[in-house]
């Protein structure tokens, strides 16, 4: 199968994974499970800037459209992702890997790089996220572990998928 057409039904693929987990999987008020990061980390790394802000924007605008959420909050997050991912992929990974062309399958660059870079880049998306979600609303203490909480529970979550659908030969 080609590589495009590939691509585009995992992408179609994990967005039907991530409405039906926001209108029927529900772990109370501390925790949203979100895939946007893991659709944006997975764009090709040569692609031009503004292409890659403006189908990461488009993700995250479309999961706000279908999952009934706050208009543009899953949007603004998913383009700041797409701003910071590039540049954190060349520091995680090995030189000898500055050419490739998508993010390393896990089975060649190890868990661990994946573990870190997924770590961060879902840093960045719930530090956004929560901020402009609801900080005004909860004291800095709720929020923090809220933060934390759906880091932990999104990247178990990212791993399980990367490993499942986006690392496959």
């Amino acid at each position: 199968m080609p590589t495009l057409l590939r691509q585009i039904i995992i992408y179609a693929v994990v967005i039907l994974i991530q409405v039906i987990m926001n209108n029927y999987v529900n772990l109370g008020p501390m925790v949203y499970i979100c895939l946007v990061p893991l659709l944006v980390i997975y764009l090709p790394l040569d692609q031009k800037n503004y292409l890659t802000l403006i189908i990461a924007f488009g993700l995250g605008l479309l999961i706000d459209i279908l999952s009934d959420g706050v208009l543009g909050l899953n949007a603004g997050a998913a383009t700041l992702v797409a701003l910071v991912y590039k540049p954190l992929f060349y520091p995680i990974f090995q030189k000898n890997n500055y050419s490739k062309k998508y993010i390393l399958p896990i089975r060649e660059s190890g868990l661990w790089h994946h573990v870190l870079y997924l770590l961060i880049i879902l840093a960045i998306y719930f530090m956004f996220y929560i901020a402009f979600d609801g900080l005004a609303k909860t004291t800095l203490l709720v929020s923090l572990i809220r933060y934390l909480v759906n880091i932990l529970v999104n990247l178990a979550i990212a791993l399980a998928i990367d490993l499942t659908l986006f690392n496959r030969s």
